[in-house]
């Protein structure tokens, strides 16, 4: 069945299948070639019912070799025909339509869930994530005013980006929404003199952004909390929140937006940036869910302003970036391939797998996908800006 399907889609390359017999099929033509080889017949059945969850178990598993090629150029020939073998494969796109209609179920983010959820991606070994982001440990997406600069930079420049976009000054309090390790608060007291207060549902996140603080001198200036978002009820000018939306959860968005709003005083505003779909709204992959981000979702931008339109919130400003993300996630794959040995001493082979084929699946997400990065602006007020966008770039 898998192979009869595979020969209706329309490959961009050539992608050659040794099956677990030794017969080889082939699909597509030109370049990218790719052959991999499957080892035994449940992969393959597996690969028909659901490809979005056993493509990277199998990978993982090493069900799936890849015979010549590179992984990423087979997840860039696979994710580029993606919608194509779904169109062909009756089967898989009933399983999609239906899992779209039960998203919501998939992410069950009450407070008790969503401090284990946390945990179980960002309380891992933190010298993993030293060894593969920038120096100030910015796990989100960075901004490049081009491709060649560095990640450090982009990463410089993304925080730089957003502090001009929320218009901070010294005597401003801010609330740092999902803080991580500190980067951004730091950088906003450091580069403005406003007081700052982050929070993380992470305790390793939490203790080394609050080391952080105490040795890069701002500790009077930023404090840290391990503390949900539902949890805090202080009054403030400014809210940011970087690459925490995603793990709300669709029941939760009305909450979120309701509590951040609440939170802003007269003259607030809050910038949210968030991974976001191109598209109609789809279901969280299931991969994705069970070994990386459980109760995570990636929201369109029409669930966003659907219930900022409800709750009569001001957009003011909605930037799109579209390949920022993919450029981060390819200098994060060249770190952890220099650092391949490391981080299999530190976990084993297979979660270097798992953690490759992540890196790799996300990056091609933006790259062939549709997904992209919302930077969204609200303001209390619509006068608390000024009327052009100019005075981000000055």
């Amino acid at each position: 069945m898998l192979f009869s399907i595979l020969k209706k889609v329309n490959f961009n390359g050539t992608l050659e299948i040794v099956d677990s017999k030794n017969k080889t099929y082939t699909f597509g033509k030109n370049t990218p070639f790719v052959r991999i080889k499957l080892k035994t017949k449940t992969i393959e059945k597996k690969l028909f019912r659901n490809p979005n969850l056993y493509l990277g178990e199998a990978y993982m598993d090493k069900e799936i070799i890849i015979e010549k090629g590179t992984i990423e150029e087979f997840i860039d020939l696979v994710t580029l025909c993606y919608d194509d073998f779904i169109r062909h494969n009756k089967m898989y796109s009933y399983y999609e339509f239906i899992s779209s209609i039960f998203k919501s179920f998939q992410q069950i983010n009450k407070l008790v869930n969503s401090k284990k959820n946390v945990a179980h991606h960002y309380d891992l070994n933190e010298d993993l994530y030293r060894l593969f982001l920038d120096k100030d440990m910015q796990y989100s997406c960075a901004y490049f005013h081009n491709e060649n600069i560095s990640l450090d930079q982009a990463q410089k420049d993304k925080k730089i980006h957003i502090i001009n976009k929320l218009k901070i000054s010294e005597n401003m309090k801010i609330l740092d929404i999902g803080c991580g390790w500190g980067g951004m608060a730091i950088e906003i007291a450091k580069n403005t003199g406003a007081k700052v207060k982050g929070i993380t549902l992470s305790r390793n996140q939490f203790n080394t952004a609050s080391r952080r603080a105490q040795e890069e001198g701002v500790s009077e200036k930023v404090n840290f909390a391990l503390q949900d978002y539902r949890e805090e009820s202080d009054s403030y000018d400014r809210i940011v929140s970087v690459g925490m939306f995603e793990h709300v959860g669709i029941k939760y968005f009305k909450t979120f937006f309701e509590k951040t709003y609440d939170l802003l005083n007269e003259k607030g505003v809050f910038l949210l940036h968030t991974i976001g779909q191109r598209g109609v709204p789809t279901a969280t992959s299931p991969w994705i869910r069970k070994y990386i981000f459980p109760g995570g979702y990636i929201p369109s931008l029409s669930e966003i302003v659907k219930i900022s339109e409800k709750l009569n919130m001001n957009i003011t400003d909605i930037e799109i970036l579209r390949l920022h993300y993919a450029h981060t996630l390819t200098h994060w794959y060249r770190n952890i391939l220099k650092n391949k040995d490391q981080i299999i001493k530190l976990f084993d082979e297979r979660f270097f797998r798992m953690w490759e084929f992540y890196l790799l699946a996300s990056k091609y997400s933006f790259v062939n996908m549709g997904n992209v990065v919302f930077q969204i602006q609200i303001a209390k007020n619509l006068n608390n800006l000024p009327l052009t966008r100019n005075y981000m770039y000055n």
